[in-house]
């Protein structure tokens, strides 16, 4: 053994390794949450709702779909006659489930679709349904 590793040095040199150690494990756990995270697909549901009329009408559809679901993004408007769920977490919620539940609160609904994305704004979400 070299005598720069004897001694001090020595400990040095093995408590660096240990630091080095601990930190590419670090990185290695780190890496693999956000590589998870990242392949969670965001999922959403839009569906057209007809014969809203107003606020309130808007206001009942996103409430009873909020009370459906346990999901708090969820985008209902009135003028384009649309809703959208974002699902946070994998659901079970069904396209069925969807028309239930607006066709419980007194309106009629058209098409619906589940899509691999979020749906920020009931414009979008239109344009994306138009192409199911």
């Amino acid at each position: 053994m070299h005598k720069c590793m004897k001694g001090k040095n020595n400990k040095l040199y093995f408590t660096v390794l240990k630091i080095m150690k601990k930190i590419i494990l670090f990185i290695i756990f780190s890496s693999t949450i956000l590589f998870q995270t990242a392949l969670r697909a965001e999922t959403a549901m839009i569906g057209v709702v007809n014969g809203m009329v107003c606020m309130e009408c808007q206001k009942k559809v996103s409430e009873d779909l909020a009370s459906a679901t346990g999901e708090e993004n969820i985008i209902v408007s009135w003028p384009e006659g649309v809703a959208i769920i974002n699902f946070s977490k994998e659901t079970t919620f069904t396209e069925d489930d969807f028309k239930k539940v607006i066709k419980d609160a007194g309106f009629t609904y058209g098409k619906v679709a589940s899509v691999d994305e979020k749906i920020v704004n009931p414009e979008t979400g239109l344009l994306t349904l138009k192409n199911f």
